[in-house]
């Protein structure tokens, strides 16, 4: 945690603080920030104010949990403690971030309970949210992140081709081959190159396709045969402090071009130009002027209900990234969340426009990165038509 850099954050913004405020470990963003790891059950406050020493607020009984957070530490007794205590380190401050969303519109960062909130504007203090603060201090890639980043996408993209050529060669050879299996070869190719993963990609044909986060399972896993739409999904990074992910959609088709349906073909051209509007959008606007994970989203949006889509398309058009695979930086998202965060330089996000119907679902996701030259495509090729597996 780099409190100086914090420090000049908040008087730049304006800000006389930032309270981190947290109980059983809820608040992942301050169990982060203050670089906890022990299990947490007592409320624990940390105040970082604009000017002047850091402070922890925290029960007896967790006390040596924090001594290497920066400042000084402070033990309260009882609720009353806490609220006397908590009241006199926040005197004299008039406005300060905390992981609060208003009107819960962004719920990724609203993870301080009303009460909490209540208590703090008791002392008569003004309590803004910390999204943006939170966005800039543990959502901006370091340069050796950045590295990492594009060295995984290269693998996640090599074992995107391979995963597709073992289905066309199973087909090829007569040998029966279902989602799971195909699941299980991209994991082991993971694994062979050195590569992490929180849950298991996912291949999806046909109807299954259709559901953004169908999972198939060994005991449950639709074969893939000739004729099949086939969406894979894959995301991995390397297994280190610096490792982030790549996250990655194609679609492939078990036949000939010439095989693939129109229709199949009409729409994927409908989410591939939702996803170049998205990007364009970024080429245009990135360093002119601030930019709004949701405006991006608005974008993306725009192209599909021009189509006639819209209703199909039902999910936010991108994720943060980070060593997580959905990161605390913004989202592009103006659907399910209205994400009012700026992209900054450093920010690695998902741009994944899709489109589901009952018997088959399209989607291409690649990831963008904004550096000081502008947004970067990490994830390169970008694809442009459904691959013919034959």
């Amino acid at each position: 945690m780099d409190i100086p850099k914090i420090q000049q954050y908040l008087k730049e913004h304006q800000l006389d603080g930032w309270l981190l405020a947290d109980f059983h470990g809820r608040n992942e963003i301050a169990v982060r920030a203050m670089g906890l790891s022990s299990h947490l059950t007592r409320r624990a406050f940390y105040f970082i104010p604009a000017n002047g020493e850091p402070i922890a607020l925290v029960n007896p009984i967790e006390q040596s949990r924090f001594t290497h957070v920066p400042g000084r530490v402070k033990t309260y007794r009882g609720y009353r403690g806490l609220e006397a205590d908590l009241a006199k380190i926040l005197r004299g401050a008039k406005r300060i971030a905390m992981e609060y969303s208003s009107q819960g519109r962004l719920p990724y960062i609203g993870l301080v309970d009303a009460g909490t909130i209540e208590l703090v504007r008791s002392f008569g203090v003004e309590t803004v949210s910390s999204a943006d603060l939170v966005a800039d201090f543990q959502a901006r890639l370091s340069l050796a992140q950045v590295d990492s980043h594009r060295r995984a996408a290269k693998l996640v993209n090599q074992i995107k081709d391979e995963a597709f050529k073992f289905i066309a060669d199973a087909l090829s050879s007569g040998r029966s081959i279902n989602e799971y299996d195909v699941c299980k070869f991209i994991t082991d190719r993971f694994k062979a190159s050195g590569l992490v993963f929180d849950v298991t990609p996912n291949c999806s044909v046909d109807a299954n396709a259709g559901n953004p986060h169908y999972e198939p399972t060994q005991q449950s896993s639709a074969p893939i045969r000739k004729g099949n739409l086939i969406l894979i999904d894959l995301w991995a990074r390397f297994d280190n402090a610096d490792g982030v992910y790549a996250d990655i959609t194609w679609m492939g088709f078990a036949g000939t071009r010439a095989e693939i349906p129109a229709s199949h073909a009409q729409r994927f051209a409908v989410v591939v130009q939702a996803r170049d509007a998205a990007l364009a959008f970024l080429r245009e606007n990135i360093g002119r002027r601030p930019v709004l994970g949701a405006e991006v989203d608005d974008a993306c949006r725009a192209v599909i209900e021009a189509a006639g889509l819209g209703p199909h398309f039902t999910h936010r058009t991108g994720h943060s990234i980070t060593s997580n695979v959905h990161g605390d930086g913004p989202n592009i998202d103006n659907l399910e969340t209205e994400d009012g965060r700026v992209l900054q330089t450093g920010h690695l996000f998902s741009i994944e426009p899709g489109v589901y119907f009952v018997d088959s679902g399209f989607r291409t996701e690649i990831n963008c990165l904004i550096t000081e030259n502008g947004p970067e495509v990490a994830t390169l090729p970008l694809q442009t038509e459904i691959v013919a597996l034959f």
